[in-house]
């Protein structure tokens, strides 16, 4: 079908805008209860400036300043006042601090754990320097452990953007495109299809997808089950059609297939069939990796302001026009791709080379979540700098335990351009290194003499797992990163890397690119897809997310599928389950209670380093040794400059604290940044929460997309750098 071209930006009538993801408003209405009732139940708020009293002193710590946060170490600084009992006027000085970071993506709150205070400055105060040093070091254990890791990532995103990234370079070669203008579903089989036989039926089944896929042999029919719904063809290339009467032993072939398959422990039973009455979706089979992008009806354009950008509206795929070259474009997993004509051909274009409008589309507007995947707009330089920060956990190394399955003996594939080597025939992730084996479930290292266990967990990773390619299917597993052990705990964490969240041409996209060849033999064992779901950015959550609304009874989740997803729990999320996003925002809620030693922050800041019925289990519950108090209306605004000065922002202007008191000095680039920084978090951390925020999601708005608080001006003119 060819789609003629929109000409002009005038004289369009602006249709009705469908909304991307439609049927997943339900789903947040439906949870909008639960994330208020666990908001309610979180009181762990961070709230500065923050008051102690210790050792006959009053302290007031404000903000901390991010330095440096790499892997799960944070380096500040934070401007402090102390008032010594018998004293009628404070000191003023400086913190430099340094903590292990412990990070919540579901509550956006990040532990300082293991806090120290590594030096200080108080320039009016010198000579009792190494006093105050003294005295504010005895008083860390009453100060606030907790601050909103929005307010760091508002910090690090306007006054750390030249922090290193991990990336590499990645496949962007676009996939077979298939345009439909009316309802449609795609199938993917991994290669060439695979048949085995059905247990008791005279059905094969093709393996190597993740649909229900049966051939009957002696009618040369194909049957695609939807559900209960079935859909039939002669091949698999169509056409398709609706079965009207179905053969003998159809249903019990499913039923024996789902029956034998060993279900995944989150999975739970598929959605209703929510497709319109009388709706038979035309289908689409590929051996090879594709995408579907679909309108209902034929395109239906409306003009984006101030640009030379249409967007089609009647679909929930991103697709775009740009009048003056006549020439569509589509964001398919963060990757932008063009063609004259929706049925293609279709080629890669950097996100660099993208049209200037682009980075124009309005941040409030309907088509604003793509703003994420432009380079150098503040949504793609918040991205990057997001998918930087690890979800972080303490191990249990007792109660974490893993058993690797193979399809009959271990047997291993070099990666290429290294000396290590990975198995092949499990569904779970193997490498050999170093002379020994390593293995990852659930963002947890296990390591191990023999492919065949006994399994530990790692408390060290070589670094050589660090260098693995692309190319390779486990590259996800780099990711992943052991930080520090005791005798009792490990700790780990995790970047969106291992999701699938990849930084590439100054953008985060999904997937490596990659078509990996799939394990079949007995079993089959794929390994993660970039193409083929509906993959939404997610800025609360980290992310990408998949839910393939409009096609999601055609497939099915046993556990062996767990990797195509790239470890997503999908594709059958209920309206009230909540479990789906949890699992996603932070994976080692799939871990039994007892693996994972779990912080419950109870009582706000001041009780931050305290746990709830003994925190970690076995470990004694820690006594809350202080009272930090909230200051709800701060006399002072205080910054901690670089030069070891104590500066002070008031409604006319920046003051410097000195011996003498208060000087008004000239605005500083740095210090001003801070502000901005200051309050550009602040407003972040009150978005998520304002309407109970939880589970990595600000309520109201979904999984996708990006937040209404925009980075300040200032730093989108450019103020990037150090301080």
């Amino acid at each position: 079908m060819s789609v003629p071209f929109p000409r002009s930006l005038s004289g369009e009538k602006k249709p009705a805008v469908l909304k991307r993801k439609s049927t997943g408003v339900t789903f947040a209405v439906g949870i909008l209860c639960v994330a208020m009732a666990m908001a309610q139940n979180n009181p762990a708020e961070d709230s500065w400036p923050a008051q102690v009293d210790s050792g006959g002193s009053r302290i007031t710590i404000y903000q901390p300043q991010a330095e440096s946060w790499k892997k799960n170490r944070l380096e500040a600084r934070a401007a402090v006042t102390v008032l010594r009992s018998g004293t009628g006027m404070p000191l003023y000085g400086i913190v430099n601090i340094s903590a292990r970071t412990e990070v919540d993506k579901e509550s956006r709150l990040v532990t300082l754990a293991d806090l120290k205070i590594d030096s200080v400055s108080f320039p009016a105060a010198q000579a009792s320097q190494s006093d105050l040093l003294r005295d504010l070091r005895a008083s860390l254990g009453e100060w606030p452990q907790i601050i909103s890791l929005d307010r760091l990532l508002a910090d690090l995103s306007i006054t750390d953007a030249e922090r290193e990234v991990d990336s590499a370079p990645l496949k962007n070669d676009p996939p077979k495109i298939i345009f439909s203008a009316v309802p449609a579903v795609l199938i993917i089989i991994d290669g060439q299809p695979v048949y085995r036989s059905v247990a008791g039926t005279a059905y094969t089944r093709v393996i190597n997808t993740p649909a229900l896929l049966l051939f009957d042999s002696a009618a040369g029919r194909f049957y695609l089950d939807g559900g209960g719904s079935w859909m039939t063809a002669s091949s698999l290339n169509g056409p398709w059609g609706p079965a009207a009467a179905l053969p003998a032993g159809l249903d019990q072939a499913r039923a024996e297939v789902l029956a034998s398959e060993q279900k995944d422990p989150h999975n739970h039973p598929p959605v209703q069939d929510s497709r319109p009455a009388g709706t038979i979706p035309v289908v689409y089979v590929s051996t090879t990796p594709a995408q579907l992008i679909q309108t209902r009806g034929n395109p239906q354009f409306a003009p984006i302001a101030r640009t030379q950008l249409l967007y089609v509206t009647n679909t929930e795929d991103n697709i775009f026009v740009e009048v003056k070259l006549q020439q569509y474009f589509a964001l398919l997993a963060g990757r932008w791709y063009a063609a004259k004509s929706l049925q293609g051909p279709w080629t890669f274009v950097p996100g660099s080379q993208l049209p200037s409008d682009f980075a124009r589309i309005p941040p409030d507007g309907p088509k604003a979540a793509v703003l994420a995947s432009v380079p150098g707009t503040p949504q793609a330089q918040e991205a990057v700098v997001a998918s930087q920060v690890p979800q972080t956990a303490t191990v249990n190394r007792s109660a974490t335990s893993l058993n690797v399955q193979y399809d009959g003996a271990p047997q291993f594939q070099p990666i290429v351009g290294t000396s290590m080597e990975y198995a092949t025939n499990t569904p779970d992730d193997v490498i050999q290194a170093d002379g020994r084996y390593y293995a990852v479930q659930n963002a947890v290292w296990f390591t191990a003499g023999s492919p065949l266990g006994p399994w530990v967990v790692a408390d060290y990773v070589p670094p050589v797992i660090y260098t693995m390619p692309p190319s390779c299917p486990l590259f996800h597993d780099r990711f992943v990163y052991v930080y520090g052990a005791t005798p009792e705990f490990v700790y780990v964490g995790y970047t969106p890397g291992y999701l699938g969240a990849y930084v590439d041409d100054g953008v985060v996209v999904f997937g490596t690119g990659w078509a990996y060849p799939a394990w079949i033999g007995d079993s089959y064992f794929g390994w993660p897809w970039t193409w083929g779901f509906d993959w939404d950015f997610g800025y609360w959550g980290g992310g990408w997310f998949t839910r393939p609304l409009g096609y999601d009874w055609w497939y099915h989740n046993p556990w062996y599928m767990h990797r195509i997803f790239n470890d997503h729990w999908n594709p059958h999320w209920h309206p009230n389950d909540y479990e789906a996003f949890r699992n996603n925002v932070n994976v080692y809620n799939r871990w039994p209670s007892n693996a994972i030693a779990r912080r419950n922050m109870v009582g706000g800041p001041a009780r931050a380093n305290t746990f709830e019925r003994g925190g970690f289990r076995g470990e004694p519950r820690s006594e809350n040794r202080g009272e930090a108090r909230s200051l709800a209306a701060p006399r002072e605004d205080l910054y901690a400059g670089r030069d070891g000065h104590v500066y002070s922002y008031r409604n006319n202007g920046w003051f410097q604290r000195n011996s003498g008191g208060w000087n008004r000095v000239a605005p500083e680039r740095g210090l001003e940044m801070q502000r901005q920084s200051r309050g550009f978090g602040a407003s972040r951390s009150n978005e998520f929460r304002g309407f109970g925020g939880f589970s990595g999601m600000a309520s109201g708005r979904g999984f996708g997309g990006f937040p209404r608080t925009t980075m300040p001006s200032f730093a989108r003119a450019g103020g990037f750098g150090r301080r």
